[in-house]
């Protein structure tokens, strides 16, 4: 008897203490809502399926009378969601919400919400505060569902994200100037963002882990970038050589024709009488072609159009953007015939055929960061390099062609950063976060500088060293 009564009244306090959780947590219309659907018939019962088409109409019904952009589905962060929720406390969403952008770190923003009901009709509701709030950075949304308490409850993980786009000078031309991007080191494979203004018109991308540059961007005269190597797209200007010439003689004709045909213009902004550029001056870039119409540019456009010629002629060149001595950035064509390289400076007084620029004697004060060609750009094997003057081996130089080796889909790494808060909503809890700016992609000015004068007492040409003719730009008179 006494064993019955005690029974009976701990099956009470249980109930009891069970009904009191169950009014605590808003779950009391949540079993009436499940007794209902258990009752009725199973073809009239409310799937799992129906569940997550109604949520996100939910939102986007929200989105759109707010004149938001409606959220998309991300089967990519379901797939994760589904693999990982068994290993997810949702006591603790600031925890979660770094689970989730360690496993889809794509997401710049991520915001976490997590409800709990015996029935998914009222589990939508407990959703529909939050489907209210306008958070228009968001571009995608995913959620998972597991069963708790043996199948009785059901709870529900939704989260949003702002997905960002992979970096491509494209997607920058197009771009709000507060966009980020997502990139990857081709070098370290360290993941990361950026944000780059349109108005710094050509910059050096480089990774926030290796301080290695990856990448270096230019503006056209239209305002749309390119990587820098993609200036280099095979112009020759019509031309006949003479026919004796050797291949020194045919880079001087090159060079010197180049040279008279291509007034040097300062870089916008540059102050008057400055013949070097500073950090700030940010001009666009020309193709060889521009610059042989417009008979001008700075040092980058008269290089651009020198290497370009020279290699449609078959020559070894590369075109270097670097430091000349503490006077500025600047760019320059570096030319290696058989064992001997050349230092070609496209904006400086007249070419000497009798004093060949050799680079091992001229180019003692000219320091490259980045060379590039019609193919490939290249960079310093390491930071922590000293310059010896050697433009060519693989040991000094990594070649990266930027267009195929970003052309993968990067991954954006950022730390943990977030804070819960507890919904006036029952049994509703949120979290959000946004990358760690530590992630933020450095970026450097690639605008080169101004003309070089070296003094080498350039003279003329001797005679019959060319037969240079161009039918849309005449020689100017010197």
């Amino acid at each position: 008897m006494h064993r019955r009564l005690l029974f009976w009244l701990v099956a009470c306090a249980a109930l009891m203490a069970g009904g009191g959780f169950a009014i605590k947590e808003g779950w009391l219309n949540g079993w009436e809502m499940r007794l209902k659907e258990m009752m009725s018939s199973p073809t009239s019962r409310y799937s799992v399926a129906k569940f997550r088409l109604d949520l996100v109409d939910q939102f986007n019904y929200a989105r759109m009378a707010a004149k938001i952009p409606t959220l998309h589905v991300d089967p990519e962060m379901e797939a994760w969601l589904e693999t990982e929720f068994a290993k997810i406390d949702t006591t603790d969403l600031n925890k979660v919400t770094a689970q989730v952008q360690d496993g889809m770190p794509r997401y710049y923003r991520v915001a976490v919400c997590a409800a709990s009901s015996p029935s998914l009709r009222e589990l939508l509701q407990r959703f529909h505060e939050y489907a209210q709030r306008a958070q228009p950075e968001m571009t995608h949304m995913a959620v998972v569902l597991r069963p708790r308490a043996s199948g009785l409850m059901n709870e529900a993980l939704l989260v949003l994200g702002q997905r960002l786009r992979d970096f491509s000078p494209e997607a920058l031309s197009e771009a709000r100037d507060d966009e980020p991007f997502f990139s990857t080191c081709v070098h370290c494979k360290q993941p990361h963002f950026m944000k780059l203004s349109r108005a710094q018109r050509s910059m050096a991308l480089e990774c926030p882990k290796c301080h290695r540059k990856y990448a270096v961007i230019a503006a056209d005269s239209t305002g749309k970038f390119h990587y820098v190597n993609e200036f280099l797209t095979g112009y020759s200007p019509p031309a006949i050589f003479a026919k004796n010439q050797s291949r020194v003689q045919q880079l001087f004709t090159i060079w010197s024709a180049v040279h008279a045909n291509c007034r040097y213009t300062n870089d916008p902004g540059a102050k008057p009488g400055s013949t070097h550029a500073r950090a700030e001056q940010t001009d666009c870039w020309q193709y060889a072609d521009e610059t042989q119409r417009l008979q001008r540019g700075d040092c980058e456009d008269s290089s651009i159009f020198l290497a370009d010629w020279l290699m449609s002629r078959g020559f070894q060149v590369r075109v270097a953007l670097g430091r000349y001595g503490d006077l500025g950035g600047h760019a320059w064509c570096v030319v290696k015939i058989e064992d001997k390289e050349y230092l070609l400076e496209s904006t400086e007084s007249r070419p000497d055929p009798s004093d060949p620029p050799l680079a091992s004697r001229v180019g003692s004060r000219y320091v490259p960061e980045v060379l590039f060609d019609r193919f490939a750009i290249y960079v310093p094997t390491s930071t922590n390099r000293s310059w010896k003057g050697d433009y060519w081996s693989a040991n000094t130089w990594t070649r990266v062609e930027p267009r195929a080796e970003l052309g993968a889909d990067p991954i954006l790494a950022r730390a943990r950063v977030g804070s819960a808060l507890k919904m006036s909503t029952q049994n509703l809890m949120e979290a959000s976060s946004t990358a760690d700016p530590s992630h933020l992609a450095r970026t450097a000015f690639a605008s080169p500088a101004s003309p070089t004068f070296l003094n080498l007492g350039l003279g003329t040409i001797p005679t019959g060293a060319k037969d240079w003719r161009q039918s849309l730009v005449p020689l100017r008179a010197p």
